[in-house]
């Protein structure tokens, strides 16, 4: 294979959504990036993550609002579908944001490399290209954006014929009849409500004593998203732990134990959906960038490693494991190494897509506590809401977590339609110090969802016009 060896500013190394990013960014800075991927350009995120899963969730969703509208006088006669035509619209928005992401980072004075990079000290990056040969760079500074993948458990090899990692599951080749997840997470809510909707039998097996572990839902959410969950005919049973997938007589089952008694569950296919880890296979062995237990590289505010010229973002830098977060860092990384000045952050928002969508951001009322905030809370329920009402969406609620004190917005949560949306105006009033009377005082446009989050805001003082104060 051929070598050379070139003097760059900065490399990249992956091209997913902080990568990209940086690159975008750095362009824009006059820096001309060198951007290596050895897959697709957009990552996870864009391949076969968040745009992909969302495509589906979309696409799926009359399915899942059937009975709302013959409950309003709309019949449709007997569903159907085509999964080869999903499965293509699916590729077509992937592929036309792909391109775009290529675009832009060339149109900005990127250049993108084809093939697989390791890191050594120096930094130097060495390249082994998708097309053949070798390059070798010595840049100033090196951002490591090379994201996750999906954890196999024990007992459920992805190698197995019946066994999907996310990956899988987002371009399906069939609807499995019945469909088994482990974890009920964000993947194993957000599949689940895709493929009940598409009709298959879906049962989630978690180990913890709740769904969403880690996510801090509080127990009104907790058992209104359950319920929900349930009225759409999934199953979650929860303290249970996978054991093995096997077939047997044909059948492929997967074996659960809960209180050291067995299950077994008929499974046409088994969604393992239990997290996900760093890629660090990029890091040569003699680079030390100080990875703790869990293999994350710590950083500090900058995105800097302990390494001078090594930046790390994304998912390879700690949870969350967000795309929207690795977007912000790979901003963050980018004007640190043009020696600009821009502002971090401290709150990052989660959204779950399930039916009814789920999002949080900032400080529950218990973080508030242990903080030491006397936190207020102020809520409001869709029920109340006309757009809501006139939707057939009425199901859960906004709620605002607040400092008593300086009536600051600390938090905040909404389970409802369109909750992926609503979470960023609570997210914008925690991030900036904005009060609660604040956003109660601001206008919000009538007939609309939003106005749910003002009411929440005057709920706070007792003052909500359209639903009981506290």
């Amino acid at each position: 294979m051929s070598s050379n060896s070139e003097k760059r500013k900065v490399v990249i190394i992956g091209a997913g959504p902080g990568g990209y990013a940086a690159a975008i960014r750095l362009g824009q800075y006059g820096l001309n990036p060198v951007v290596i991927e050895k897959a697709e350009i957009g990552g996870v995120c864009l391949n076969w993550g968040c745009i992909p899963t969302k495509a589906l969730y979309s696409t799926t969703e009359p399915l899942g609002n059937l009975e709302s509208w013959r409950g309003r006088g709309i019949e449709l006669g007997d569903p159907s579908f085509d999964l080869e035509k999903i499965v293509n619209h699916q590729l077509e928005v992937v592929n036309s944001l792909t391109a775009g992401v290529e675009k832009l980072i060339e149109s900005n004075g990127g250049e993108i490399v084809r093939g697989r990079a390791r890191l050594f000290p120096g930094p130097k990056v060495r390249v082994e290209k998708n097309s053949g040969g070798e390059l070798e760079l010595n840049p100033d500074n090196v951002i490591v954006a090379t994201g996750s993948a999906p954890i196999e458990l024990p007992g459920f090899s992805f190698e197995e014929e019946g066994v999907w990692n996310s990956k899988q599951a987002v371009k399906p080749d069939e609807v499995p009849g019945k469909l088994v997840i482990l974890g009920a997470g964000v993947i194993g809510l957000e599949m689940g409500t895709i493929y009940s909707r598409l009709g298959s039998e879906v049962e989630i097996l978690e180990m913890e004593d709740g769904i969403l572990p880690g996510m801090d839902l509080g127990r009104r959410f907790e058992s209104f998203l359950s319920r929900e969950l349930k009225k759409a005919g999934i199953k979650v049973h929860t303290e249970t732990k996978a054991v093995e997938h096997r077939e047997e007589s044909g059948e492929n089952l997967v074996v659960g134990e809960k209180d050291g008694e067995a299950k077994e569950y008929p499974a046409d296919k088994t969604l393992v959906a239990v997290g996900r880890s760093p890629v660090l296979d990029v890091l040569a062995e003699d680079l030390d960038l100080g990875t703790d237990d869990k293999q994350y590289i710590p950083t500090d505010e900058s995105c800097r490693t302990q390494k001078e010229g090594v930046f790390a973002i994304g998912d390879v830098a700690g949870p969350p494991l967000l795309a929207h977060k690795a977007l912000r860092q790979g901003l963050i990384a980018a004007a640190a190494i043009a020696g600009e000045d821009i502002r971090g952050y401290k709150y990052v928002p989660s959204v779950v897509f399930s039916d009814p969508e789920y999002a949080e951001v900032g400080l529950s009322e218990s973080k508030a506590k242990q903080e030491g905030y006397s936190p207020v809370v102020g809520s409001f329920p869709f029920r109340a809401s006309g757009k809501a009402l006139a939707m057939d969406a009425t199901e859960g609620m906004v709620q605002l977590v607040v400092d008593e004190d300086s009536d600051r917005v600390l938090g905040g949560a909404v389970l409802g339609h369109n909750a992926s949306d609503l979470i960023s105006e609570i997210g914008l009033a925690a991030e900036s110090g904005l009060t609660a009377r604040e956003i109660a005082a601001t206008i919000h446009a009538h007939p609309t969802l939003s106005e749910a989050v003002m009411e929440a805001a005057e709920n706070v003082d007792g003052k909500a016009i359209h639903t009981s104060n506290r």
